[in-house]
């Protein structure tokens, strides 16, 4: 359980860190040269501090003002809004809460009149369907009375699943939604709304993950909106993914709430989809050359798509002769100044260096006289009687193994490898890496994942590392007894164990 919620947190971590998109709004103002300034367009509607952006020019830092601008020069957007509606039986409420909501939304808020919606419902995927998805009308439309009314006529799915019931394709129905929207008109914003308990399917071989759903987000500017029904509890990844596509959540079991809340959604959709105006001003060493000069913008590290600027003209003779003397005196102080840091840098480098190498020598003699230390006629007398004693044991059970005639039998299918391996030992290694006595070789499977060991009576399996799982008959283990018959997951390989 505690390694869960560390998961979940990384994730959550992972997901606000998100890319800033967009980037330079018409072109650098050079009026007022060497000073320059520039709007930056950013998809993150949150405002940024000054401290996340880090201006360059010829790979050094150069110093800027920032201003937030007003968003006086948002427009209102032609908007195209998908619904996504999980449908799944197992989630008792969840439809009529849905339903409830979606229905009093078309009915009780002002629509804008550019707006199109389509709503779409979801579970599990078939293998015989392209998507996940089950679109309630063929095309996106206007009109609330048409809306509510295909919201209030659907049936609720009735279809239990035996494994993973709780669970559905979450992050694969909102890639299929993000693919429906790229298929809108280009001049319609795309905004995906999810209803969910925020359970997606953790099978062996889910088809989607969500960072494929957050890169597909993001490269096509589709932000995700999660209404979230709590049915289970907390489901921090599915926030995760709202975040780092700048999407909001909501958590409510209440229709009231959640109606205030994706009303609230919708009032802001044009101020967040538009995101946020800077102002950068900066001072360039650009000479009045008539030619491109690169500038390069990172927003939290992370490199922005910046185009170069053009300096106004002006010819070398010009400059030279309006700026002799400051010429010569620049010159001079450069080069001293150059001369001094290389100086300054190759000598404390110097330092450094044996500072480190004699701090590394100092570490290898204590560490060597500490080994030598530790190393004791007692110590290794204790190994070695250890080392007997663990031989004895083994052979001890390979005995009894043999006396009770048990050699179990493991069917093993890796991808389109299909083999059989029989247990001639106490313990058997399984695991991708080469000296394994099963060899899984396949990416999902850790090097060393599990071992069966016999223990006089019976065969367990035991969890080698806490990275990648063992499953048995679907359910996660650490450790656990083997019968006739169960079928264990380790990565994507499976193996059934017979006795």
């Amino acid at each position: 359980m505690k390694r869960i919620f560390l998961l979940c947190l990384l994730l959550l971590f992972l997901g606000v860190k998100a890319q800033v998109q967009r980037g330079l709004k018409g072109d650098y103002n050079t009026e007022n040269f060497p000073e320059l300034f520039f709007i930056w367009n950013s998809a993150n509607p949150e405002v940024l501090e000054p401290s996340q952006f880090v201006l360059t020019e010829n790979d050094k830092n150069i110093d800027f003002k920032f201003a937030v601008l007003p968003d006086s020069n948002i427009k209102l957007q032609k908007k195209s809004i998908l619904f996504l509606w999980e449908d799944i039986a197992t989630h008792k409420g969840q439809s009529d809460f849905a339903i409830n909501l979606l229905s009093r939304f078309f009915t009780e808020t002002t629509l804008n009149g550019n707006d199109k919606f389509n709503i779409a419902v979801f579970n599990r995927k078939k293998d015989t369907e392209k998507s996940v998805l089950q679109p309630l009308l063929q095309d996106f439309v206007d009109g609330n009375n048409k809306l509510s009314n295909t919201v209030k006529n659907h049936k609720s799915s009735n279809e239990h699943f035996k494994d993973f019931p709780l669970q559905s394709d979450l992050y694969l129905a909102i890639n299929n939604g993000v693919d429906l929207l790229k298929k809108q008109p280009a001049d319609h914003t795309g905004i995906i709304v999810v209803i969910t308990a925020g359970l997606n399917i953790k099978a062996a071989g889910a088809s989607t993950e969500m960072e494929t759903v957050r890169q597909n987000a993001l490269e096509t500017g589709i932000p995700v909106y999660v209404i979230k029904y709590p049915l289970y509890g907390d489901t921090p990844e599915v926030n995760s993914l709202a975040t780092s596509t700048y999407g909001l959540t909501s958590s409510s079991m209440e229709v009231d709430t959640a109606l205030r809340q994706l009303q609230r959604f919708y009032n802001n959709f044009n101020s967040r989809n538009y995101g946020q105006d800077y102002k950068i001003t900066f001072t360039t060493i650009a000479k009045r050359d008539g030619k491109m000069h690169p500038v390069h913008l990172m927003i939290d590290k992370v490199p922005q798509r910046l185009q170069s600027f053009t300096a106004p003209d002006m010819t070398f003779r010009l400059w030279v002769k309006k700026n002799l003397w400051l010429c010569i005196a620049l010159v001079v102080v450069f080069i001293v100044i150059v001369a001094l840091v290389i100086y300054l840098l190759l000598k404390n480098k110097k330092k450094k260096e044996a500072a480190i190498q004699a701090n590394l020598d100092n570490l290898r003699r204590e560490a060597e006289k500490i080994h030598q230390e530790q190393l004791t006629y007692q110590q290794k007398q204790e190994y070695e009687k250890c080392k007997a004693e663990l031989q004895a044991a083994e052979y001890n059970l390979g005995q009894l193994m043999n006396l009770k005639n048990l050699f179990p039998r493991l069917q093993c299918r890796v991808g389109n490898e299909n083999f059989t391996y029989n247990i001639r030992k106490p313990v058997t290694t399984l695991g991708r890496g080469a000296d394994n006595d099963v060899v899984l070789n396949h990416y999902r499977t850790s090097n060393y994942h599990a071992e069966i060991v016999f223990t006089g009576t019976s065969f367990e399996i035991i969890e080698k590392v806490n990275t990648n799982k063992v499953i048995i008959n679907g359910q996660f283990f650490q450790r656990a007894t083997l019968q006739n018959g169960d079928i264990i997951g380790l990565g994507e390989a499976v193996i059934t164990f017979y006795l």
